[in-house]
This record gives C-alpha cells, structure tokens and sequence, in this order.
C-alpha cells in the first residue's frame, strides 16, 4: 500500500501531467510554445469573457488547462507542484482535487466579472482579453491553506499543533511571486488571481467545517455545499451580466474570435 506522502505526490503529479499533456496537444496542432495566439486559446476553451457570458459558459473551466507559452506553463506548475502537495497534506487528495476545480472556476468567474465590470460597449477591451492558466486554481489552493491555520482540517483533528502541515517559507515565495507579477506584467490576470484566493479560502472552509464530523456523510456534505457554492457563484455572473447587450456585441464583434475563424 502507498504512504500517504507517495499517494500525495501521486496526485500532484497528475494535475501537472494534465496542465503538461493539454499544451503538448496544443503543440502537436502547430501551437507556438513561445507565445500562443489569442485566437488560438479561444478556439482551445480560453476565458474570454464575451463568449464565456453568452453562452460558453464551459470556458470557466477549459481555460484553467490552457497556458499561453512555457515560460507560463513552468512558473505555474512550479507552483501547482508545491501547492498541490501541502493542500493534500492537509485536506487529503479528494479534498486537494475539488479545491482545485471549484478554486479555478470561481477564479475564471471573478476575471469575467473584473472585465465586464471594467468594459463598455464602445470600448469593450476587457471583455475581448482571452484568460487562461492554473495560477487561479494555484492560489485557490493557497487560500486553503490559509484557512488551515485557523480551522483545523479533519482528518488533524487528533494531531498536536506542531506535527500538522503548514505553509513554509518556499510556497509563500511562489504564492508572492504569482501576486507580484500582476502588478508588473499589465496582461497578468489579477483578478483570477484575487479571485482564486477568495474561492480558495471559501472552499477551504467548508472542506474543513466542522473538523469533529467525518466519515462518508460528512464528506459528501461538504462536496454538495461546494458545488452549491460554484453553481450559485457561475449563477450570479450570468444573472446579472447584461446578457441581452452581450449578444448584440458577440454578433458585431465576436464572429472574428469564434472558432474556425
């Protein structure tokens, strides 16, 4: 039977290949390792606001696989290398993994609602930007680790306060490596982001409520509250966009970005 630290790796390892195999897809295609085209991500599943807010809404999800060059893919999977392995530690793997889709997905949510927050329709910029990248789904899981030093996961319940996971030195790096560059690099999404960060911390403490109640039951508590959570956040992002506007602006200026073209 695996340690608990080989299963651990395991699944960290797996985010990774996964984020790795969809871009050697993308290079198989033709795709620039360098710098991927905006067109090329959208046609790929890339959160590009206009499209993911009528009617993709699948986007919120594709484009946490997607990364624009390798530069992009290694300093995200450097950290999704580290963050993945301590959110294990503390949550255990199932906990790890759905802290990271629903992490992402509230991510992608809050960098279409920054953009159509933060566009018009006569000057629609934000709203044409293609997002893609782990980095939201990696501080998802760094907000729940931050949440970890307050409410005390489950399965740590019994463990004294210094034999529990924490955040060393290295990840805060990483972690404050991926904030700085939003605020040097104009096309870094911050917004993702920030977002990812809250949804991460939001996540993390409905993984760890209640750290008394385990078992099955609990567990699947916890899922369903998460994915109440994600579907009522994605719920209010379509709700409230101007969706009626956000058609008109598709067919005028969205036929050049669609697939295919």
């Amino acid at each position: 039977m695996d340690t608990p630290s080989e299963r651990i790796s395991r699944a960290a390892i797996a985010l990774v290949a996964l984020n790795v195999g969809v871009w050697l897809l993308q290079l198989a295609t033709g795709v620039s390792p360098w710098h991927a085209a905006s067109t090329t991500l959208i046609a790929w599943g890339g959160n590009l606001p206009l499209l993911t807010l009528t009617g993709d809404t699948w986007r919120l999800f594709t484009s946490m696989f997607l990364h624009g060059g390798v530069l992009h893919l290694g300093l995200n999977m450097l950290a999704l290398r580290m963050t993945a392995d301590r959110t294990a530690d503390e949550f255990g793997t199932v906990r790890m993994l759905v802290i990271y889709v629903a992490g992402g997905i509230l991510a992608s949510c809050a960098s279409a609602l920054w953009a159509e927050r933060h566009a018009s329709l006569e000057v629609p910029t934000a709203l044409l930007t293609v997002s893609v990248g782990a980095s939201g789904a990696v501080m998802a899981q760094f907000g729940a680790l931050l949440v970890a030093l307050v409410i005390t996961p489950p399965r740590f319940v019994a463990l004294p306060v210094d034999k529990r996971p924490g955040i060393d030195r290295g990840l805060l790096v990483i972690v404050a490596l991926n904030v700085g560059f939003g605020f040097v690099f104009p096309h870094v999404d911050q917004a993702a982001h920030i977002g990812g960060l809250l949804g991460g911390m939001a996540v993390g403490a409905l993984m760890a409520a209640i750290p008394n109640a385990t078992g099955a039951r609990a567990g699947l508590a916890r899922h369903a509250a998460t994915a109440l959570l994600v579907a009522a956040c994605v719920g209010a992002l379509l709700h409230f966009a101007p969706r009626e506007k956000l058609v008109v602006l598709r067919a005028v200026r969205g036929a050049q970005l669609e697939p295919g073209h």
